[in-house]
């Protein structure tokens, strides 16, 4: 009885994020708000690549990881799974976005435990690739001032997480984030705290996080300067330099929620199978940040003997983009690989994702550590 009471208490949970994440009016269909598809904050925040997921376990499982994700990979999808780390851990990755769109994006993490807890440092880069450099006066490009220019986003962390039981973890980190290109970018600092909970009941475990949480900031730089010269021609004039007005710019503050369930391979799980070869967990999220609709994604993931893994997720972004074939729009899957290196293990991942004319996000993604 107590195991039917764990699972309907688990399909109770995974229920209420699907009705969180689909109990929302969708976005506007068209340029004018009507009262079936009123306005969104779609694309009115900044540094929105903060929504993109690092990782190849994290995007395999279509984000549904921030109650499981453990090592430096945590201190993107829940500073609190950091606090797993018994030692030095490293974390790397490249994603390339949307196939032939020469867009990349580069993460990279690590972790000590220290100060009777873990400390850790990320960073996380996107790049749009080259983007040929055109003007009114020179449509077709202008030599003098290049060819062409990237736009750039980034962000790096400094972060601490803590066990507080054998069951309970908490972390937090601050962010400094910038983007935009060489001569006009924006700069912002940020704060993300999030929590892992093991219920010890069947295999249970909670998760939440609530990141990117800062002010407003201004794009500056040479670009948006300009120099106004005195309409009298005295040879007193001087002349005076201004900056453009432009609206500050908040950050996508964003809140995940997590429910994962270990189905077997552990003391703790639901149907126990301590000491077997294999285990199989299963999770869902709801991601709720303030320029998108909720959006729901499920993972799954297979291990043998901890070293081979299989995975796959599903993600509902739930607005009203066009998905084509929405059995494939938002579908995830890859494997990883782990190989015990003495006292410790390296680890290579990679996954795949279906985003409709977007083509795929691939990412690979390499760990050192315990």
């Amino acid at each position: 009885m107590k195991k039917l009471g764990t699972i309907g208490f688990g399909l109770l949970m995974m229920g209420a994020a699907w009705h969180t994440a689909y109990g929302q009016e969708p976005g506007p269909g068209g340029l004018i708000p009507t009262p079936d598809n009123p306005p969104t904050r779609q694309g009115t925040r900044g540094a929105s690549f903060l929504h993109l997921g690092i990782g190849a376990r994290g995007n395999a499982m279509a984000g549904a990881v921030g109650s499981s994700e453990t090592g430096p990979s945590a201190w993107y999808w829940n500073p609190a799974g950091a606090a797993a780390s018994d030692g030095f851990s490293l974390a790397a990755g490249r994603q390339n976005l949307y196939d032939d769109f020469d867009i990349g994006q580069t993460y990279a993490a690590a972790s000590l435990p220290v100060l009777g807890g873990v400390v850790g440092v990320s960073f996380n880069t996107l790049n749009s690739g080259d983007i040929d450099r055109t003007t009114e006066v020179n449509p077709l490009g202008d030599a003098r001032a290049g060819r062409s220019f990237d736009w750039s986003s980034s962000a790096v962390s400094l972060g601490y997480a803590r066990r507080l039981t054998d069951r309970l973890a908490v972390g937090g980190q601050g962010k400094y984030i910038t983007e935009g290109i060489s001569d006009a970018n924006t700069s912002w600092i940020s704060f993300d705290v999030g929590t892992q909970f093991k219920t010890g009941i069947y295999g249970l475990v909670l998760g939440g996080a609530l990141q990117h949480i800062g002010g407003t900031a201004r794009v500056k730089g040479s670009l948006i300067s300009r120099q106004i010269d005195p309409e009298d021609n005295s040879l007193n004039r001087q002349n005076t330099r201004t900056d453009l007005f432009t609206r500050e710019t908040e950050l996508p503050t964003e809140f995940r929620f997590s429910v994962g369930e270990d189905f077997f391979g552990d003391a703790e799980s639901l149907f126990g199978g301590a000491g077997s070869r294999h285990s199989f967990t299963a999770e869902a999220a709801v991601n709720d940040a303030v320029d998108l609709a909720p959006q729901l994604g499920i993972g799954a993931e297979y291990s043998f003997r901890k070293l081979f893994y299989l995975r796959a997720g599903k993600r509902f972004f739930n607005d009203d983009r066009s998905t084509g074939s929405s059995a494939e729009y938002g579908l995830s899957g890859g494997f990883g690989l782990r190989i015990p290196v003495s006292s410790r293990r390296i680890s290579f991942d990679y996954s795949y994702t279906s985003v409709g004319d977007l083509q795929n996000i691939q990412v690979f993604s390499f760990e050192f550590g315990q």
